[in-house]
């Protein structure tokens, strides 16, 4: 079987296994954080092991079987210690979202998301980059982009 290994971070939200990537410090793992409080699940934070599953959809889990979850200036936490309900051991990986600092000549004025796609073990898979801003919320624009990828899928269908 082959795996690879990816660093980011993998959440399932409302059944769509978002895998979150970006800059080193730029705020992935409390992203995370705050969709577990919202009631989303976490499969692994900042690495993560990748294989294809059923239907050779690429699949991601922690690569322990206690997945921990970093908050900077805190320290490591078991990830089960601070949401009981919050994890899953593997997530098939839907959609990656790359969080982008907001570029005022880039950004500025856009309508719609950029949806491009991404190759993970031979498979394409949907991704959006998602510039933030200061004062955003993170976690508020992966559940908004999540909404507009199950439309997006809804309408080419399968």
């Amino acid at each position: 079987m082959n795996a690879i290994r990816i660093q980011g971070v993998l959440v399932d939200v409302d059944g769509v296994g978002v895998l979150i990537r970006g800059p080193s410090g730029f705020g992935k793992s409390l992203t995370a954080l705050t969709l577990m409080d919202r009631g989303h699940r976490l499969v692994s934070d900042d690495l993560l092991e990748v294989v294809l599953g059923p239907g050779e959809a690429p699949v991601g889990r922690a690569l322990e079987d206690e997945v921990r979850i970093e908050v900077r200036g805190l320290g490591i936490f078991k990830a089960k210690s601070l949401f009981p309900e919050g994890t899953v051991p593997s997530f098939p990986i839907n959609l990656v979202v790359e969080l982008d600092l907001f570029d005022t000549d880039r950004d500025t004025g856009r309508t719609f998301p950029e949806f491009e796609s991404t190759s993970i073990l031979g498979k394409e898979v949907v991704q959006i980059r998602v510039p933030v801003a200061r004062g955003m919320d993170p976690a508020l624009l992966v559940e908004l982009v999540v909404k507009r990828f199950r439309l997006r899928s809804a309408r080419e269908g399968p």
